[in-house]
């Protein structure tokens, strides 16, 4: 049973193809968490879908939102993908929050892997947002890489949190 809260970092503004956008990923998310209430504890997955049909609200008001929505969470996760945009200053802010104001354990899940290794970050560097790259570069935030499987992220989820102390040895951890 995993009772850590979760902050998903994401940006679904413009998204107007769903299928060729993480969107599906954090639906996938979603549904994960539905059925399986005692193992998943996503935080913002209402905002997601939100954030996509209002692209104009991605301001200082939905910003203070999910600000609010961060300070509950014990760790955050990232996806990395081919259709990541990772250049997005709303995820990369958001990753920066987590990371510095918050020192949330970042948990960066490969999307349509089924596994990792050391040479995945090395192979899939395109798929991370800057944020993520810069802290591997700079090695200054905790963070775990895993593939995006449900076995696998939940027992990420588990055993890492600010509230527990419990961190990743250094920004390339393999889990």
């Amino acid at each position: 049973m995993n009772t850590h809260k979760t902050y998903i970092a994401f940006d679904a503004t413009g998204v107007v193809d769903h299928v060729n956008s993480n969107l599906h990923t954090f639906h996938q998310l979603e549904e994960w968490q539905r059925s399986n209430p005692n193992r998943f504890h996503f935080l913002n997955t209402t905002e997601i879908n939100f954030s996509s049909e209002h692209d104009d609200l991605v301001d200082s008001t939905i910003k203070r939102h999910f600000l609010d929505i961060m300070e509950e969470a014990d760790n955050l996760v990232v996806m990395a993908s081919p259709v990541m945009n990772v250049e997005s200053p709303i995820l990369n802010w958001q990753i920066s929050r987590a990371v510095n104001r918050f020192r949330l354990p970042v948990i960066v899940c490969y999307v349509g892997l089924e596994s990792v290794d050391e040479k995945t970050i090395r192979n899939y560097w395109a798929w991370l947002p800057n944020k993520i790259r810069k802290y591997i570069g700079l090695d200054s935030a905790r963070m775990c890489h895993v593939p995006l499987t449900r076995d696998k992220l939940e027992r990420a989820l588990g055993a890492f949190s600010v509230r527990d102390g419990s961190y990743p040895w250094n920004s390339t951890t393999i889990f």
